[in-house]
């Protein structure tokens, strides 16, 4: 009788988690959902473009403002302005280029 209930009791349990399981998985994302999500990640990332080439503007200024300057503490500040502007051009390089995350249909990417 006891070893009848246990099974039972085991049956139940994974009846309910493979319905809790069933029931957590999220519906995929429809193609409107797709087409928002990408605009405006666009947007993104034309906002990060712009503050980019703002930075780099203020960091251009800075550096020609510095150029002329001989003391050790504007050295070191050259050499920092020089680091931002080497980075910002990375920065920008990498959000000029396409992205690839929603070309694909079948994309590996896609949670």
């Amino acid at each position: 009788m006891k070893s009848n209930l246990r099974v039972v009791s085991v049956l139940a349990l994974l009846g309910a988690g493979v319905v809790m399981a069933q029931a957590t998985k999220a519906p995929a994302p429809t193609h409107e959902q797709m087409e928002k999500a990408k605009a405006a990640m666009m947007e993104d990332r034309k906002q990060m473009m712009a503050e980019a080439k703002a930075v780099d503007a203020d960091a251009s200024g800075l550096m020609s403002a510095v150029k002329g300057s001989q003391s050790a503490e504007v050295k070191a500040l050259e050499a920092q302005v020089a680091k931002l502007q080497a980075d910002v051009k990375v920065l920008t390089s990498h959000l000029g280029q396409t992205p690839r995350y929603f070309d694909t249909a079948e994309s590996k990417l896609r949670p």
